[in-house]
């Protein structure tokens, strides 16, 4: 089973914020009885507000949906280039590139019974295409014909480069299901067809899942998953410790402190995921260049890696990583400069002294939050930080209430998908800066109908350029991604971005 994260619209807001020192704590079960388990606990840093497939937001929701709902094709861990069955088991493209016939499995049954066939996976189209989340996984999408009960043939808008790539993001949802009951019930007690099941939601606690055992894939070996919530980064290290938790994503923080210990295995993933400072353009100052330009070299990006991360990371100021198609080091890189920071401010006509006011910010961010805080008073500009609830904190994103703040995304895959930060039909969402450029929504959507890759490469360097140019976001570095497992808990290998599928665990 080999699954990936919708990569649409998640906000992959870490765990890497927080620092905490713990001291070394308790036991675990011995060998032979971790042997016979089948149960598995695993920590999240937040609590989800919703589990609809196309509406997620979160980490936290991220992880969970991708247990629930399976996607129409995937990728294999070892190599994201390579496309593999899974609801469909082939498809084919035709010669002029715009229509992809899925043919489905016909053994794939919902959670509730319900067969899986054609209308479902039509019926998911919909959906994506009217989420205001992860419309970005059908982009490109114009519509489909439903063959017969197990063949559907979609048609894009024009030749689309990353459109079969990006139906790993695309879950299946029930139609029968969804039209039986109201939507709080479709998105908080969600029927899909993965390999497990929702079972219940303690809200603020926990989250209970159970194997499905007539999974088309074969049944898990873990039955029964709880996903448990810790916000604070040295309870979640203790929980690792004490065996009160078996898996969990890490602050850097904890990680020599779990090295140490001889019952816990710390695993390591790459991502694309960015920590960066949001300015709300709408706003002033944040509309001025100028100064989104200051704030970019007012701000020590390895002072950051060194103290928030612990070292565990790479000072960035792209919001594409090396490597990553539209990556230059030609394109500017912002620099640590106080000096240039000052100036740039002076032009921009912002007196030393400005109180820029609250910076809302989520609990998780609040260390880096606060190196930011002082890296902006020595170049003359005040704020203070106010921390709020994590689904509170969302709600300032997508309302525009705020004017500068400092978090964690990921929106992996594609290079094209990085269009959910900058583009304007994404303010609300993704875009925190809330940024609108006509010339930008328009090269993005040019770069969909490159289908030469070093035609595409070309273009999207010359769009980051801009982007850089205009200093959209203050990009300060790339986390690395870590993990803690309990030694006897066998993990698959972890993808690019760290995704994790509990059907592919074992004890």
């Amino acid at each position: 089973m080999k699954k990936n994260l919708i990569k649409g619209l998640v906000l992959t807001l870490a765990l890497t914020m927080t620092m905490g020192v713990f001291a070394s704590c308790g036991g675990s079960k011995d060998g032979g009885e971790a042997e016979a388990r089948t149960d598995l606990k695993i920590a999240i840093d937040s609590d989800y507000a919703t589990l609809h497939p196309t509406d997620t937001m979160s980490a936290a929701e991220a992880r969970l949906t991708a247990q629930i709902y399976d996607p129409l094709i995937n990728k294999a861990y070892d190599d994201e280039s390579k496309l593999e069955p899974q609801v469909a088991e082939s498809w084919e493209v035709s010669d002029d590139g715009k229509c992809y016939t899925f043919h489905l499995r016909d053994d794939i049954k919902f959670h509730n019974g319900d067969p899986l066939t054609a209308e479902d996976v039509a019926f998911s189209y919909d959906l994506y295409s009217k989420s205001e989340y992860q419309g970005a996984v059908v982009e490109g999408f114009d519509h489909y014909e439903i063959v017969d009960d197990y063949t559907i043939k979609v048609y894009t808008t024009h030749v689309y480069a990353p459109f079969l790539a990006s139906m790993t993001d695309l879950y299946i949802a029930d139609k029968k299901y969804h039209d039986s009951v109201d939507e709080n019930t479709f998105a908080q007690e969600p029927v899909g067809c993965g390999p497990y099941k929702f079972v219940s939601h303690d809200i603020g606690d926990k989250v209970t899942l159970e194997a499905n055992e007539d999974y088309y894939e074969g049944a898990p070996a873990i039955k029964n998953v709880t996903f448990k919530v810790i916000s604070d980064t040295a309870s979640m290290g203790m929980a690792i410790q004490s065996g009160d938790i078996d898996f969990a994503e890490i602050d850097a923080s904890v990680k020599s402190t779990l090295d140490a210990d001889d019952k816990v295995q710390v695993l390591e993933a790459e991502q694309t995921t960015f920590g960066f400072i949001a300015m709300n353009t709408e706003k002033e100052p944040y509309n001025n260049v100028k100064f989104r330009q200051a704030i970019n070299y007012a701000v020590d990006r390895q002072a950051i890696v060194d103290s928030v991360l612990e070292g565990i990371g790479e000072a960035n100021s792209n919001l594409l990583t090396p490597g990553r198609m539209g990556y230059s080091e030609d394109q500017i890189q912002y620099t640590y400069d106080v000096d240039k920071a000052k100036a740039l401010l002076k032009e921009a006509g912002v007196k030393e002294g400005t109180d820029l006011g609250k910076m809302y910010v989520a609990e998780q961010y609040k260390l880096m939050a606060q190196m930011v805080q002082s890296q902006l008073e020595a170049v003359g500009l005040k704020v203070d930080i106010e921390i709020l609830e994590f689904n509170a904190y969302l709600d300032k994103l997508r309302q525009g209430d705020f004017g500068l703040t400092c978090l964690q995304m990921g929106l992996e895959g594609d290079t094209q998908q990085v269009s959910m930060a900058l583009t304007t039909d994404y303010i609300g969402m993704a875009n925190n800066a809330r940024y609108s450029n006509k010339e930008i929504d328009d090269m993005f959507k040019e770069a969909t109908t490159i289908v030469d890759d070093a035609e595409r490469e070309a273009h999207y360097q010359k769009l980051f350029a801009k982007v850089q140019e205009d200093a959209v976001y203050a990009v300060l570095y790339n986390p690395g991604m870590l993990y803690a497992a309990n030694k006897d808990l066998k993990v698959h290998t972890l993808p690019l971005e760290g995704d994790y599928f509990i059907v592919d665990f074992a004890w």
